[in-house]
């Protein structure tokens, strides 16, 4: 297995597989997302900036991580990030934001995440930032799981954009 970071010819794969909804709940998606050129909008950007990298196993892409650099004082008023007590953050305010991680089902459980999030914590520090944010539903015990093999500290628990309980969680670089 191989980790690369995604070029602009990858981009039909990303949209794929968030299309798919595989593992996502139903309310995330808002209307009109199931729209290619929609989606595409919305994921090329990972790709410019180089917060896109895919897990390739004999040419096939196995996984994917999108992420991207956000800084505290720029998030919106309604964020999930207002929530979570601002010490939390590095002093200069900036924090990797992971957006998407996906396994192959069939490559689950054989260390294809564990590679993705360490390639992007890796280039986090090698960009300046500090500190990584993800959450996931309370449902997914193994990417709970996860995460604490990997040093995330849960920092909020409770729903973000619908009822589903999601859990917040960082860590520091």
């Amino acid at each position: 297995m191989q980790i690369r970071r995604a070029v602009p010819a990858d981009l039909e794969t990303l949209i794929r597989i968030e299309l798919e909804d595989e593992g996502v709940t139903a309310s995330y998606r808002c209307a009109g997302e199931d729209d290619v050129e929609a989606t595409r909008r919305k994921l090329e950007p990972f790709v410019v900036d180089g917060g896109a990298q895919l897990a390739v196993d004999g040419g096939a892409s196995i996984g994917a991580i999108l992420w991207r650099i956000r800084d505290l004082a720029a998030v919106e008023s309604w964020s999930v990030f207002r929530e979570i007590d601002a010490s939390v953050f590095p002093a200069d305010g900036r924090f990797a934001e992971i957006f998407q991680l996906w396994v192959d089902p069939a490559h689950r459980r054989r260390g294809v995440a564990t590679a993705l999030k360490r390639e992007l914590e890796v280039d986090a520090r090698a960009r300046g930032v500090g500190l990584v944010y993800t959450h996931t539903e309370t449902r997914n015990a193994h990417v709970l799981a996860l995460n604490a093999k990997l040093g995330y500290r849960e920092v909020r628990r409770g729903p973000i954009w619908d009822a589903v309980i999601r859990v917040s969680l960082v860590k520091a670089l």
